[in-house]
């Protein structure tokens, strides 16, 4: 009778794992392959050769890229260089990039930037917010843009024990801002072991100086965030569960869901479209390749664009789409005056004229 009962609950364990198994493949998409659409006139940026994490383009159009992203789990070709932030022109007729300097007093040989997110204040000084990963950990640090010298000003680091695993940024404020965080689990197993099980514990954060909660709760891993134009909405992206939640904010900085936009690809970082307030979505068609690298057959990438994103039936079309031959895991797109950025977090960037 002990030995039946044994084999009953092992055969009950086995097929548990069996069937989360079988969901985790499926959820990551570990099966697709990705059908290319690639504009012509595309190439990569000459400099970016670490990754391109996320992008943040000022209305002057000057772009910060947050680049070297050392993160739990993902491919890492240069990991005994630390990260930097790079800027780049898109007024130029052929914008290049440049690393922008660090005050000293900053500890830049730990810095593992992440998400990014710029804030310009009423005499229009600014300032960069940076989700930092030194020694694994996270905090948010504070720069201030110092133009003409091409440097950023370290000015503050920002430290929560809400603030765990925190993924992006999306200021609104001085010092205030959404965060999310994509694990609720900060041990690398746990981690590992949260997204097997699908657990929805992950969610989104409001810090200011006064106040620091959790504003939404319940994703599979919180990830990219950003603002609509007229700052009502806020979208955020649930990379695992392949969606977008549009939510509400509210004057006490609360969030209240108002839908689910379903997609068939992991969404990582996005951005709006100044222009028109279309989402554009930096996405992962097949998460497996990613979680385990072979150059052989790379992780691709893929670019979305949802326009009426508040309508009953939002429009979405791909922007761009590559098998991983010339740009591999894409995790951002930003766009600026009919010129598109696509970065990813380990590889290259691509800078195409549309």
């Amino acid at each position: 009778m002990g030995k039946l009962v044994v084999l009953t609950l092992l055969g009950a364990g086995l097929a548990l794992i069996g069937e989360r198994l079988v969901a985790f493949r499926q959820r990551i998409n570990a099966y697709r392959e990705v059908e290319p659409v690639e504009p012509q006139n595309c190439h990569l940026i000459e400099g970016l050769e670490n990754g391109a994490e996320d992008i943040d383009i000022l209305p002057s159009g000057l772009a910060f890229i947050s680049t070297g992203l050392k993160y739990p789990g993902m491919p890492d070709f240069a990991p005994d260089e630390p990260g930097q932030i790079f800027l780049m022109d898109l007024n130029e007729q052929n914008p290049r990039v440049q690393s922008l300097n660090i005050s000293d007093g900053f500890d830049r040989a730990s810095f593992n930037p992440h998400g990014i997110s710029t804030f310009i204040d009423k005499d229009q000084t600014v300032y960069l917010y940076v989700v930092n990963h030194p020694h694994m950990d996270s905090t948010v640090e504070i720069f201030k843009f110092e133009e003409q010298q091409h440097s950023l000003v370290h000015l503050k680091t920002i430290k929560h024990k809400l603030l765990k695993s925190v993924n992006d940024i999306v200021v609104l404020g001085a010092e205030q801002f959404y965060a999310t965080r994509d694990h609720y689990f900060t041990n690398f197993f746990l981690a590992q072991l949260e997204m097997f099980l699908d657990l929805c514990w992950t969610s989104v954060l409001f810090y200011s100086p006064r106040e620091v909660k959790v504003v939404a709760k319940g994703f599979s891993s919180a990830n990219g965030i950003t603002v609509s134009p007229d700052k009502k909405y806020i979208y955020v992206a649930d990379v695992l569960a392949k969606n977008i939640h549009v939510m509400e904010k509210h004057d006490n900085w609360d969030l209240t869901q108002l839908k689910v936009i379903q997609l068939s690809t992991l969404v990582d970082n996005l951005t709006v479209d100044p222009d028109t307030g279309d989402i554009l979505a930096g996405c992962h068609p097949n998460a497996n390749k990613l979680l385990s690298y072979n150059p052989e057959d790379p992780p691709g990438s893929e670019v979305l664009r949802i326009r009426n994103i508040l309508s009953e039936k939002p429009e979405i079309s791909t922007e761009y789409a590559n098998n991983g031959s010339v740009l591999q895991g894409s995790s951002v797109a930003s766009v600026y005056q009919g010129k598109l950025l696509i970065g990813t977090v380990f590889h290259k960037a691509l800078y195409c004229v549309l």
